[in-house]
């Protein structure tokens, strides 16, 4: 089993700035789990040609967007937010 490496787009990291200190590390946390385990989940699509071949993963009241990429062994996060905003 390989692991995933994640990275992180610049707005990614600019939604992760804006999140509260220890919600961000539970995020941060879950993010190396994904990129570990990515083998093993089951990776749920997002629907809407806007979102095509994009996941979404629930860490609370908080959604991680991603794609993968499967040749390259990595996971690129999209957006990360609160389930209300993190569609827009």
């Amino acid at each position: 089993m390989k692991a995933y490496q994640v990275s992180l787009t610049s707005e990614a990291q600019s939604d992760l700035r804006g999140i509260a200190s220890a919600t961000r590390t539970r995020l941060l946390d879950k993010l190396e789990w994904i990129g570990e385990n990515a083998e093993l989940i089951q990776h749920q699509a997002l629907q809407g040609d806007e979102w095509k071949g994009c996941y979404k993963y629930r860490v609370g009241d908080y959604r991680i967007i991603y794609r993968m990429e499967h040749a390259r062994t990595k996971l690129i996060v999209l957006k990360v937010g609160h389930r209300r905003e993190v569609y827009k």
